[in-house]
């Protein structure tokens, strides 16, 4: 049966994203962008998408629901991070980070800019981490939502990543900010997050609306196959999904696992998750993970899974009993809304938004964060009491179902968009920082960043012999021509300089090398070389 669309006025929306699945997918980002994406679709509006390309950049067509929803689409545009024609190899040398978000939201920008040229967008939908929106922010091109994930002041604040206050980090959380504060609508999704954003740029917490991370409920559901083969003896089966990491708790976790098994040893562990290297000393988490296990001699019951593909994610949730999300932090962990759409008990902590998706005791276990012997006494409840683990079980797919499928939360985000409508026409001229045709924003922005990144090459070029050296050997490296002409002619003025500056100049050889030289830097600037 044709699904008819849930909102009457049909939009044409881009979504802008450095993460979308498959290639890029690596987080919450990817996974709400995906979700958002169909359910927009779904409901009856124009979506594109532009995202980052893992290795070549192209344009296609990806397939949205079934037949019976009529054969609906988006279009996904990824592209590379824009190629600065000084490289912005100085400005990574002092702010890695900063240069990453100039040259990622710079391509978002440029494929932007290019489609919205070709048929106006009724509204831009981007995430704040990394400011990705920041160009349709300062040109007010389009009205604009900028959605609540975590912002980098977040991370700076409460050190998760081990983010320290420098000026690297500082300079992309005041460019975050301005993106927020020039955008016409901010939504978070979680009122944990919405209250630190909310004092992070000293607005009112009530400016943020709130619309919670969609699921698309029939593939995260329980009917389907199983990833794993049911545990053995009829044991239970524990699964955590997510990058191994402090934020994640993913050591308060391991450290509880040999207290479960010596009270209920017909248990085993399921760890989902890239490996980072976060530990101390900058060093490998799963590392330090099996060396406590090892220890404790209950590594044979825990298997560490690299990280699996979001299509794939549903039937490792099936063949799971109990579902664990012990973050110390997450404003709204996708593993915990994935647990309760396929219909498992899941047991998450009071820190971040969690609690504000699982009701206690209805559809899950709240515990406190960083509390070792709270998960030991969570789990070991769910494990020894198969009935109030299918009663939470059956309200946690219950409460996904009526307040986060795709599809609803896609039509509460559309109403957002009318209000970023309203408030564009209304703000436009006291919000919009750049006043240039928008089309111009990217020549502009090259000059400037080109020339701060020429600065800081000739100050280090002035004051750091090391740095002199690096450069004249990779001038000899790349182009050894030009650099034996500057090396001969040196060598040339030194050696007329006791015959007096006019013969220095007068030289036939010495002006033949200069005019060389001439020639071969205009080239050079014109290549955008230093």
């Amino acid at each position: 049966m044709r699904r008819e669309p849930l909102y009457n006025c049909v939009m044409r929306i881009c979504l802008i994203s450095r993460e979308y699945p498959p290639e890029t997918g690596f987080g919450g980002i990817a996974t709400f962008t995906k979700h958002l994406a169909h359910g927009l679709a779904l409901n009856g509006h124009d979506v594109e998408v532009v995202t980052l390309a893992k290795e070549q950049e192209r344009t296609y067509v990806e397939a949205v629901g079934e037949s019976a929803d009529g054969g609906k689409s988006i279009t996904i545009h990824r592209v590379l991070p824009y190629n600065f024609h000084t490289g912005l190899d100085c400005v990574n040398m002092a702010m890695p980070y900063s240069r990453y978000l100039i040259c990622t939201s710079t391509a978002l920008w440029r494929k932007f800019a290019e489609r919205h040229a070709f048929k106006p967008f009724d509204a831009v939908d981007t995430p704040e981490l990394l400011a990705e929106g920041i160009y349709p922010a300062l040109t007010k091109v389009a009205p604009m939502v900028v959605r609540l994930y975590t912002p980098h002041s977040k991370f700076i604040a409460e050190k998760l990543h081990n983010v320290r206050p420098s000026f690297d980090h500082q300079f992309v959380a005041m460019v975050e900010r301005v993106a927020m504060l020039s955008c016409d609508v901010i939504t978070s999704p979680s009122d944990d997050l919405a209250e630190f954003v909310a004092n992070d740029l000293g607005i009112k917490q009530e400016s943020i609306c709130i619309v919670r991370n969609p699921i698309n409920t029939a593939v995260f559901s329980p009917e389907g196959e199983k990833a794993l083969p049911d545990p053995a003896d009829g044991k239970l089966r524990v699964l955590f999904v997510g990058r191994l990491e402090e934020r994640k708790g993913i050591n308060y976790l391991v450290a509880a696992i040999p207290e479960v098994i010596k009270e209920f040893p017909a248990v085993e562990f399921v760890i989902i998750g890239d490996d980072t290297n976060t530990a101390q000393g900058q060093t490998s988490v799963l590392k330090g993970l099996k060396e406590t296990l090892s220890q404790t001699r209950t590594l044979d019951k825990v298997t560490f899974i690299d990280r699996v593909p979001l299509d794939a994610l549903p039937s490792y949730y099936r063949s799971a009993d109990i579902c664990i999300v012990p973050s110390v932090y997450d404003n709204s962990p996708y593993t915990c809304l994935e647990s309760m759409s396929c219909g498992r008990a899941v047991i998450g902590t009071s820190a971040g938004g969690t609690k504000e998706y699982m009701i206690h005791q209805e559809s899950g276990l709240i515990i406190p964060a960083r509390d070792t012997g709270a998960i030991k006494e969570a789990l070991l409840t769910l494990l020894q009491d198969p009935q109030e683990r299918a009663r939470l079980a059956q309200g946690a797919r219950k409460r996904a179902v009526e307040k986060f499928d795709r599809c609803e939360i896609a039509r509460q985000t559309a109403e957002l968009y009318k209000l970023a409508q309203a408030n564009h026409r209304d703000q436009t001229d006291l919000k919009q920082l750049y006043r240039h045709q928008y089309q111009q924003a990217l020549t502009d922005a090259e000059d400037f960043l080109n020339a701060m990144d020429r600065m800081l090459y000739d100050m280090l070029f002035q004051y750091s012999y090391r740095f002199r050296i690096n450069h004249w050997w990779n001038y000899f490296k790349v182009r050894p021509r030009y650099f034996l002409c500057k090396f001969l002619l040196k060598a040339l003025k030194i050696a007329h300089l006791p015959l007096g500056k006019k013969a220095a100049t007068g030289s036939p050889l010495i002006r033949k090398l200069e005019e060389k030289i001439r020639e071969r830097s205009f080239k050079s600037d014109v290549n955008g070389d230093h």
